[in-house]
């Protein structure tokens, strides 16, 4: 019984501490010789703990940021810009046939952006979703490319785009389908870090 609380104090500091090998050897030879109490072994293990503590930095929060914020488009078709920022995934964008159509959210202020979310419509048409544009930015005048998404889509996808380093930080999102078609999109996620 004593070697296994032993060893299960080992196992428990290693997992604290970070694997120690030369300690974990030591123990183990003293539990196998039966020669050390656990007195011993616990005072061994307890020289061994460090002295400051351990400090965990929390992860950061992504929360979302884009529901209920003001939206445009480059043409209404039945529904709405502000249907893809709605909190329902139900209901969807529309433009007409376009010549790149696009959909934009203002997100008021400038965010540290972490990822854009896209949910397709529902129930129809999903393969329209191709050739997709998601450009961020401060200002209309400065847009950058977070990602392209190449498609088709499907009805209903879930799509996950992520920007890299350089662009993180935007007031504006917006989706642009290269060349002639109809842009609808269920719902637009924008999730940023909490500065």
């Amino acid at each position: 019984m004593m070697i296994v609380s032993s060893f299960l104090l080992v196992s428990f500091l290693s997992i604290i501490n970070g694997y120690d090998s030369e300690m974990f050897q030591k123990l183990q030879s003293t539990m196998n010789s039966n020669t050390a109490t656990l007195s011993e072994m616990l005072k061994e293990l307890l020289r061994r703990i460090p002295k400051e503590p351990i400090v965990v930095k929390p992860r950061e929060v992504a929360s979302e940021v884009a529901y209920g914020k003001r939206t445009k488009q480059s043409s209404d078709y039945y529904f709405y810009a502000s249907a893809a920022v709605d909190g329902n995934l139900d209901t969807s964008t529309h433009t007409g046939l376009d010549t790149a159509p696009y959909w934009e959210v203002d997100l008021g202020k400038e965010y540290n952006i972490e990822r854009i979310e896209i949910f397709n419509r529902k129930g129809c048409c999903g393969e329209r979703l191709h050739d997709l544009d998601i450009t961020i930015g401060s200002a209309h005048n400065q847009m950058y490319l977070c990602a392209h998404y190449k498609g088709p889509g499907r009805n209903g996808e879930h799509l996950v785009f992520k920007c890299n380093d350089n662009t993180k930080y935007a007031r504006y999102v917006r989706l642009t389908i290269k060349g002639r078609e109809y842009l609808h999109v269920g719902e637009v996620k924008v999730y940023a870090l909490n500065d």
